[in-house]
């Protein structure tokens, strides 16, 4: 073999050893960017999942759990209780203005049955009016009773929705012996049911007074009532004096 021959293949060795390396590090590079392009795509992903809550414990969970079953209705019990208490202590406050309301309210009723007597009011405008003022009344009870709970005050206004209740028209009257009735006349009527709601107001008065408040609902009437207190301390000074002249006589 010459040596032009060894030269030739020396050079195709080279060649091809060079071809080789060339192809293996390409290979190598192209895996290299692979992995480099899925390692960066999975530490992109992580960046954007939101940072994990820490941990509660067994105590935070009941505690959130028991607000949640709290909060059902979207309105915290204790919440609810305060604005009921609230709302009936102001309620029940006011339940003195109330019972003078309610007797401006039984007056006026006396000038619908007086309306009825001249014919302005038809029997049963005045029945429907009569209604009206029953049902506020029965409101005002429960009111009442819910300030100043007590079986005698209970009594007294049950006693004055009754005698309220035997105004409603027509009114009848009854014999003896029941077999007969009769109704009377608006004239007569009107005394009836001006007995009636007398008798239903003063007991309002009463109970009113009984709490230390003056039952006039106009300032008229708060005038004549003091002076007739006055006038009843006057009378009662008079009749301790003659009791006392009584005795050293």
């Amino acid at each position: 073999m010459d040596w032009v021959m060894i030269a030739i293949i020396a050079i195709v060795v080279l060649m091809g050893t060079a071809l080789s390396a060339y192809m293996i590090s390409n290979t190598i590079n192209n895996q290299m960017g692979e992995l480099y392009a899925v390692l960066l795509e999975k530490e992109m992903k992580e960046g954007r999942k939101p940072a994990t809550a820490p941990s509660r414990t067994k105590k935070e969970e009941t505690s959130i759990v028991e607000q949640k079953k709290t909060n059902v209705s979207g309105v915290n019990e204790e919440e609810l209780i305060k604005k009921l208490r609230q709302v009936i202590d102001e309620k029940v406050e006011r339940v003195l203005d109330e019972a003078k309301h309610r007797k401006e309210k039984l007056l006026m009723l006396l000038d619908v049955a007086r309306g009825y007597t001249l014919g302005y009011i038809t029997e049963d405008e005045y029945n429907a009016f009569l209604m009206k003022v029953l049902s506020e009344l029965d409101e005002f009870k429960r009111l009442w009773l819910a300030r100043f709970p007590s079986q005698r005050d209970r009594e007294k206004l049950n006693l004055m929705i009754n005698y309220i209740t035997k105004t409603k028209l027509p009114i009848v009257l009854k014999s003896k012996d029941g077999k007969e009735t009769i109704n009377l006349p608006p004239e007569e009527a009107l005394i009836r049911i001006t007995s009636n709601i007398n008798s239903a107001v003063n007991i309002l008065d009463e109970l009113i007074s009984s709490r230390g408040e003056n039952p006039a609902v106009t300032p008229l009437e708060v005038k004549l009532s003091q002076e007739c207190g006055q006038l009843r301390a006057k009378v009662e000074k008079l009749e301790k004096q003659l009791e006392e002249y009584s005795a050293l006589t």
